[in-house]
């Protein structure tokens, strides 16, 4: 079971407030993050910060990701050449745009 507490303290020379966080783990677990940290050259603190942001940063990529819903009615396949043009559009453009409009409607439906 992990515990933690948490109080406020100024970094220094930045004038900015970090949270010191005090997270309880196992001592096999702690000896696997400071291997991790040593192999990447810094400070177990460091370490597990940039895993947390990275994790953080993943989890916001995935909360922007674009739900697609198809009528029930809407063909399985559809030609390329009904996708309309835009005014102006490039052909190199055009053909992007159809490559990817293709793409997306290959992902088959689960149903969610």
């Amino acid at each position: 079971m992990a515990q933690a507490r948490t109080k406020a303290s100024p970094r220094p020379g930045t004038g900015s407030k970090k949270v010191a966080l005090t997270v309880r783990l196992d001592p096999a677990r702690v000896q696997q993050l400071q291997s991790a940290a040593a192999a990447q050259n810094r400070s177990l603190t460091n370490y597990v910060e940039t895993v947390l942001l990275r994790d953080l940063s993943a989890q916001d990529e995935a909360a922007r990701v674009i739900t697609m819903r198809v009528a029930p009615d809407a063909p399985a396949e559809i030609d390329r050449n009904t996708i309309i043009r835009a005014p102006d559009e490039s052909d190199e453009a055009y053909a992007k745009r159809q490559d990817l409009m293709m793409a997306l409607w290959a992902i088959p439906d689960t149903g969610g």
